[in-house]
């Protein structure tokens, strides 16, 4: 977690600079209980391992020793009559911080941590559920980064401006002892206070009740954005959909020519944290055929280890247009100076794919190994013979030779193609034909060409960029299931691996390799040629949602009954060889070939 050292008028988001200075009435008069304007200083020191927060200022907000947003504007307020708007409904109370949100001492009434936590964020330290207890190594479930005590007592969810911003997903990580990994990704803590502008930023339930100046007298410039827009990844390369204009951050649209020193940043998912380079970029123009804009930086985020782009003037202004590889969500923040005054807004992204989507990502592909995903319908009856990976039961399995966009013979699973070449042709993906269903967006094809220089996600014509696998299913039959599994092809290094499964865009597994929580299994390694280690992954099974639109996904990680701890680490993952274990374990889903009902046969050892 950061050390933040604050000078200003700032809003601290885990690692986010959120800089919120609204303008003051002007009289003759005084009144008291305002603090006078100041001048501060924007600089500030990152130390990912000294977890404090500093702030000068007149009239500092109590958030309960957390790392927190810190919208504490300066206020001149002579001659305004103050109109108190009062506390809200939801008052925001932080338990004494802890290292274990299952220990017992930090419950809420209403929304008591059991042995799996409660997904809130109990001690306001940015984490969520740390400590506690969880099923399975990679299993993902929904978390907010507020107290249980900030919530609507009918709905459960938070309010306001955290509705949205302060929900993303935590994974379980793998291990003897499993628990929750205490990374909300996706999802920002709240102001500890108001600002004069719309949008309940605090989180109380109402809008404008700032504790620390007048908003009845105030009005802010800039109002920043309160929810997120949705888009879709591989967009056309000539036309990106999504244009971030910060005009319409200007309660005066024409103010946005008054504004100067542009800086913004871009971080997103799991993979963009293990590849060299992250899988989204920043254009400053709607052509996102060219070079994107900016610089990778490895050092964002809570932990000081998430990867992004930055991007800053003159090369961009006040309008960007970033794109997106893959699904999951994002968090744009453009940080600037209006009439000499910092501010800094943040735009929550999330690209939504519909169906079910796994990628996977590994830590050598820039070192010539290269890894393949697959996935495996495992209740198709058009195979009299055993069922299993590749070429024991044609068309079963969709991976690299039979299911990209040029291949002769696609998988046939009974579902109709994509009516578009837009589900899979555009920007950042190497399909150029019809888009199958199912189909492998991208081979990453770490052996022949992956260049850890090149940082364009587009650059995928030469193999250049190193990027991730996708397979894809749209519309997927409720109960039909699919074992997803990687293997390693081809490549000398033993390569620590990743892999994400999404349902309609929303992640529902983050399995193995993750940099940020420290995790450093499953660890692939080759034997001899193609009878490299296969990661059995998961078994997932499509269920009918509870809102009866789109599917959901029943997700169940592969355990192994006795781990080889060098590629293993631990009984959360299974990784098989020919030669550790069988020929069949490689070839069958199940001994004997059969269709496996519980995820636990798909592993050998």
């Amino acid at each position: 977690m950061p050390k933040l050292r604050v000078l200003t008028t700032i809003a601290v988001a885990s690692g986010s600079l959120v800089l919120l200075a609204p303008f003051g009435c002007s009289s003759n008069t005084p009144s008291s209980g305002f603090a006078a304007p100041t001048t501060r200083d924007a600089s500030f020191d990152i130390d990912a391992t000294t977890p404090t927060f500093e702030v000068d200022a007149s009239a500092p907000i109590d958030d309960s020793g957390g790392v927190l947003q810190d919208a504490l504007p300066t206020v001149d307020a002579e001659g305004c009559t103050p109109e108190d708007a009062g506390p809200g409904p939801v008052p925001r109370d932080c338990k004494p911080q802890t290292t274990n949100e299952c220990d017992g001492l930090h419950d809420a009434p209403g929304a008591i941590n059991g042995t799996g936590g409660n997904g809130f964020d109990d001690d306001c330290d940015g984490q969520v559920d740390e400590g506690c207890a969880c099923p399975s190594a990679g299993v993902t479930k929904e978390c907010f980064l507020v107290p249980p005590s900030q919530i609507n007592s009918v709905t459960r969810k938070p309010v306001g401006w955290c509705e949205s911003n302060s929900k993303g997903t935590m994974e379980c990580q793998g291990g003897e002892r499993r628990v929750w990994s205490g990374e909300c990704r996706g999802a920002q803590p709240p102001f500890p206070d108001d600002v004069c502008a719309p949008g309940d930023f605090n989180c109380d339930g109402k809008e404008f009740n700032s504790m620390t100046q007048d908003c009845s007298c105030k009005g802010d410039p800039v109002q920043c954005p309160t929810a997120p827009i949705v888009t879709v990844p591989y967009p056309r390369p000539t036309s990106l959909p999504v244009k971030i204009d910060a005009a319409t951050w200007m309660q005066n649209p024409a103010m946005i020519g008054q504004t100067s020193d542009w800086t913004w940043t871009l971080r997103g998912g799991d993979c963009d944290n293990i590849l060299p380079h992250p899988t989204f970029s920043i254009y400053a123009t709607d052509d996102g055929s060219g070079a994107p804009v900016g610089h990778t930086v490895g050092t964002l985020g809570a932990s000081g280890k998430e990867r992004g782009t930055v991007a800053s003037s003159p090369v961009v202004t006040s309008s960007v247009y970033p794109a997106f590889s893959l699904s999951g969500d994002y968090f744009l923040e453009g940080a600037f100076k209006l009439n000499g005054k910092s501010y800094s807004c943040l735009q929550k992204i999330q690209v939504r794919a519909p169906g079910l989507r796994a990628e996977a990502c590994w830590d050598t592909e820039s070192d010539g190994v290269d890894l393949d995903l697959h996935m495996a319908r495992t209740d198709l009856s058009t195979c009299s013979g055993p069922k299993g990976w590749e070429s024991t039961c044609p068309g079963q399995d969709c991976y690299y030779a039979n299911c990209k966009s040029g291949s002769l013979s696609k998988p046939n699973w009974g579902y109709t193609p994509a009516p578009s070449t837009d589900a899979c042709v555009g920007w950042g993906s190497s399909a150029t034909g019809s888009c199958g269903n199912p189909r492998l967006d991208r081979d990453a094809n770490g052996g022949f060409g992956c260049d850890a220089n090149e940082s364009n996600p587009n650059a995928v014509d030469s193999d250049a960029f190193c990027g991730p696998e996708n397979i894809n299913v749209d519309a997927p039959d409720v109960g039909s299931k699919y074992a997803v599994g990687l293997k390693y092809f081809a490549g000398s290094l033993p390569s620590r691996a990743h892999v994400n499964v999404y349902c309609n865009g929303e992640r529902v597994l983050s399995s193995g390799y993750n940099p940020v929580t420290g995790n450093l299994f499953p660890s692939l390694q080759t034997s001899s040629g193609t009878s490299g280690d296969l990661w059995k992954v998961a078994l997932v099974t499509i269920t009918a949602p509870d809102s009866g639109a789109g599917i959901a996904c029943q997700v169940e990680p592969v355990p192994s009954q006795a781990p080889y701890l060098p590629t293993d680490g631990s009984s959360a993952y299974c990784i098989d060889n020919a030669e550790r274990n069988t020929q069949d374990s490689m070839k069958y889903f199940a001994q004997g070939g059969y269709a496996p009902a519980d995820p636990r046969v798909l592993c050998f050892h």
